[in-house]
């Protein structure tokens, strides 16, 4: 099976080509504070894309969703087209990555390859930035707030100095 990617009913899965959409329905399925949902939602939004939110509580998480999420954690996109088995999207930078190839008329990665692979490994970057913020906000003492803070901060200023290049 293709990282990223199950069928909400047993069977074959559907391969991202399989899925190129033309009549589709899509379902984001999330949770307010999660950022790598943030990620996705953004992405939907700059490419003007409509679909439908689901909130889940992540510390009540409903047996649907551990059926569909194999890590059971979100975002998840669920991917409804004509008469096509629903599928569902796991993986953040696998969903925002489908969204732009299957929505390609408003790009959000510039067409210049090296640019284009600049940017991912920034995402990638921000990836590690953003666990190192989840760190410290559910440290459970204040060795570990302190340590995930002084990360966090590294990153950013690496970050903020690129930006002001």
């Amino acid at each position: 099976m293709a990282a990223g990617l199950i069928c909400l009913e047993p069977g074959r899965p559907f391969s991202l080509q399989e899925v190129a959409m033309t009549n589709s329905s899509l379902t984001l399925i999330s949770h307010p504070l999660c950022p790598f949902v943030q990620r996705v939602a953004i992405v939907l939004q700059e490419k003007n894309i409509p679909f439908e939110q689901i909130q889940i509580d992540l510390n009540n998480k409903p047996n649907w969703l551990l059926a569909i999420s194999p890590a059971g954690k979100v975002p998840l996109l669920k991917v409804e087209r004509d008469q096509d088995r629903p599928v569902v999207l796991f993986e953040s930078m696998a969903i925002c990555e489908y969204l732009e190839e299957v929505y390609s008329d408003h790009p959000v990665h510039p067409t210049d390859p090296l640019t284009r692979a600049q940017h991912r490994a920034w995402i990638e970057f921000s990836s590690a930035m953003l666990m190192d913020a989840w760190g410290y906000l559910n440290a459970v003492d204040e060795t570990v707030a302190t340590n995930k803070a002084a990360d966090f901060r590294k990153k950013l200023e690496r970050f903020e100095a690129v930006l002001s290049d």
